[in-house]
């Protein structure tokens, strides 16, 4: 390609200010400036992925390149002026890193044979490369080091906040919302209007949002007029996350099927970086392309989502001992801590439906005195030949408690799953009736029968999934604790045939226990328990937390204890409260 005098000298002199570069003479900078080979990298493109065979080194002239998985560290940063892939070209190496563009990077390519031919000629230059190499070492070092402090280190936002109603006011909204929770980030963020960047040309804005994240880690840019989303749509296809916020989804439907078209017409990955913010929290979209689109209904969640903290809750099953969850709740709701996402097993996916339901821990207390209570009510004995109870009266008691409420429905996204008798294969339940969803995650086999969902013969999840961490995981949970309320090994062996004379009871009442819960059917939940717990075992290392709670003095069935129950898991959360605290602090 040829180049005019000047467009030499200026690259000479941006070459002259490069430490790789320093003190070399003049016909060398020349011969560097006639070789260098201009390349644009869109915002979200790769220079280069890892593992590819390395042949040039790169200088970048403007812009910012994310390298990812440097020195055990997902997210190293790199601008204007700093040098590429050279130590895979010394090494004949491939690259041992990605290379991607987080806005629009003008990068020099330097053909590598040339470098490898200046640093055996020039003096100065393989000097300047050893000082580089040796920086870079300890660079990699501190960062590794820092790294074992701070698993967030390194991450950088550009998010552009978009109206989808008439906003007077809409920056001071923008402003409030980044002030209210900039204890999530625990990072200096700057907002600044999208007309800042008006009669800017692409590599002036390039430039400038170089400098502005030189600055903060997290870049906000907010409409203060309509028309700027004509005029600067090349800054807006550059951020992270485009959040359209909404108020009223019935009104203005004509002017947000335009804006949300204008956009997804021009955005790579729409789906993937669009988010709704629905402020007033009504779960209903008008608009058919709005169905793509994340949408989030809690501002602490939107905040937390923008910096990949996003909180996930997964409570375990284990029949009457999930009720100690809703003791871990009171603890939680007493010390401010929310999470956006929950799932729950068995038991466990009752208390999380209500969790997701936005009843209160006092609630939920209140409300398994009522239908919960000894839970004599719920078991409906019939001849064994399916199972042992019925389960109608099950049924009742959960379509009183959520009646015809879909799981979509409800205000934080909740998850939950079954077991195919006849596949063997999970199946989850992220939408639909509540009812159907918690009737199947707690059709424990041999207990109750399965419950049948067009073709398939569905049985609690518990029995391969017992702390469902991985189904919030799928929906962007961030941080997830796994809360474990079922026995991982016995304190004292468990007694399966209780003699007669070695308790208390009465003859009537010996017999109308054992009816109740008949030696085989604990045979069986022992069973499906011991295998459970294997499960649980291999899984604990995908949570970020993983809590176990010590019930092991409760039975599977002993719901009549409940309160008992409660109380222990209130004195177990507030035992592991601490270690809660620290992960989500």
């Amino acid at each position: 390609m040829k180049r005019t005098e000047l467009e030499r000298q200026a690259i000479q002199k941006f070459l002259k200010s490069v430490d790789l570069f320093k003190k070399l003479p003049p016909s060398v900078l020349l011969r560097l400036s006639n070789n260098v080979q201009e390349k644009l990298i869109r915002s979200h493109e790769a220079l280069y992925y890892k593992g590819e065979s390395s042949e040039s080194i790169y200088i970048v002239r403007y812009g910012e390149i994310l390298l990812e998985n440097v020195a055990g560290q997902s997210h190293v940063y790199v601008g204007s002026g700093q040098v590429l892939a050279e130590n895979s070209l010394i090494s004949s190496s491939n690259h041992s890193t990605s290379a991607i563009a987080v806005i629009d990077s003008l990068v020099y390519v330097l053909n590598g044979k040339l470098f490898l031919q200046l640093a055996s000629q020039e003096k100065v230059f393989a000097q300047n490369i050893i000082q580089m190499m040796g920086s870079r070492m300890r660079e990699n070092l501190d960062r590794s080091n820092h790294n074992q402090k701070d698993h967030s280190i390194g991450l950088r936002r550009l998010c552009v906040h978009v109206p989808l109603e008439p906003e007077y006011h809409f920056g001071e909204k923008v402003k409030s919302f980044l002030e209210e929770y900039g204890e999530v980030t625990k990072k200096l963020s700057i907002a600044i209007p999208i007309s800042t960047f008006k009669g800017m040309d692409p590599t002036q804005i390039s430039e400038y949002l170089t400098n502005l994240r030189n600055k903060t880690p997290l870049l906000h840019i907010y409409f203060d007029e309509s028309t700027a989303r004509m005029d600067l749509h090349y800054l807006v296809v550059q951020s992270d996350f485009i959040v359209f916020w909404e108020d009223e989804p019935e009104k203005f439907y004509k002017e947000k099927e335009e804006i949300i078209h204008f956009w997804k017409s021009r955005i790579r990955n729409f789906e993937g970086r669009a988010i709704r913010m629905m402020e007033s929290g009504v779960r209903k979209s008008y608009l058919p392309q709005d169905q793509s689109l994340k949408t989030f209904y809690q501002k602490d969640t939107l905040a937390r989502y923008l910096v990949a903290k996003t909180r996930g809750l997964a409570l375990g099953g284990g029949g009457a001992r999930a009720l100690a969850h809703v003791g871990l709740l009171k603890v939680l709701h007493r010390e401010g801590i929310h999470f956006d996402f929950v799932s729950g097993a068995s038991m466990g996916a009752v208390i999380a439906a209500l969790y997701a339901r936005k009843n209160t821990p006092e609630e939920i207390e209140e409300m398994i005195k009522n239908f919960f209570g000894g839970l004599e009510s719920a078991f409906d004995p019939t001849l064994p030949v399916v199972a042992f109870f019925k389960g109608k009266r099950m049924k009742r008691m959960l379509k009183k408690g959520f009646g015809d409420q879909r799981i979509e429905e409800l205000p934080l996204p909740f998850a939950t799953s079954a077991v195919d008798l006849q596949t063997g294969k999970e199946h989850i339940f992220d939408q639909g009736p509540i009812t159907e969803a918690l009737t199947s995650a707690m059709s424990l086999p041999g207990a109750f029968p399965p419950y049948r969902l067009g073709e398939k013969l569905l049985v609690d999840g518990g029995m391969i999934n017992n702390v469902p961490e991985n189904l919030i995981r799928t929906k962007g949970a961030d941080v997830v604790m796994g809360i474990n309320v079922s026995p991982l090994q016995e304190i004292v062996p468990v007694k399966l045939f209780e003699d007669r004379n070695t308790t208390e009871k009465g003859f009537f009442r010996y017999i109308w226990d054992t009816l109740k819960y008949p030696p085989i059917l604990q045979i069986m939940t022992r069973t499906i328990t011991l295998e459970g717990r294997e499960i649980t075992r291999l899984k604990r290392p995908k949570m970020d937390l993983f809590v176990h709670f010590h019930l092991e003095e409760f039975q599977l069935f002993d719901f009549a204890r409940y309160q008992e129950i409660i109380d222990k898991g209130e004195q177990e959360a507030e035992a592991n409260l601490a270690e809660i605290k620290q992960l989500f602090s």
